[in-house]
């Protein structure tokens, strides 16, 4: 019964996009009129397959399908990715989802992606700044903007440059603490002990 809803709300959806460019068409004179990114697109899902080292809790959820985030869904993520040191979540910027997604996409594996480090609150960073030098004062954690993992079974050099290559946000490799970091800040990259 619930896939039944969703196909009726996909139908929807579908009719409505439809039922906006018929007028659009007909007023303009021509169907070519029409910009291509009002198009209606085949159905696309974006998934992400996860672990959280720090909670032991998986996470596999389809987080956006056929143009539209689904909300309650990116709310399971940023739960996930929420402080566990202190247990607080933040609203993540879906383009850091996006970001994963599609590096996630071009390395083509079924591994999950293993978090290590997500949201911070600004007290949890100021702890760990008093701990280490590499941790940023005004840190993209802090504002739900970046995510620090590994994938077992992937190399951190090929992760790190298929992410540059997308050019969606920073990227950096701790080499000696074996993970990936990747932010929603201008494309950069770094390389650290």
């Amino acid at each position: 019964m619930h896939r039944e809803i969703t196909n009726i709300s996909k139908s929807r959806r579908t009719f409505l996009r439809s039922s906006i460019l018929i007028p659009a068409a007909l007023f303009s004179g021509s169907a070519l009129a029409i910009p291509p990114q009002a198009e209606v697109r085949p159905s696309e899902r974006r998934r992400l397959s996860l672990v959280n080292l720090n909670t032991d809790e998986l996470l596999d959820v389809v987080y956006w399908e056929d143009g539209d985030y689904i909300d309650d869904h990116v709310g399971q993520l940023n739960y996930f990715l929420r402080d566990h040191r202190v247990n607080k979540s933040k609203l993540m910027d879906k383009n850091l989802y996006d970001f994963l997604y599609r590096l996630y996409t071009v390395l083509d594996t079924n591994e999950r992606i293993h978090v290590l480090s997500a949201y911070r609150t600004p007290a949890t960073n100021a702890s760990l700044r008093k701990l280490s030098p590499r941790v940023a004062k005004r840190s993209f954690h802090v504002d739900g903007r970046a995510i620090d993992f590994y994938i077992p079974g992937i190399d951190n050099k090929v992760i790190q440059r298929e992410a540059r290559r997308l050019m969606l946000g920073g990227v950096g490799y701790y080499t000696k603490s074996g993970f990936i970091h990747l932010d929603t800040g201008y494309p950069r990259h770094w390389v650290s002990a």
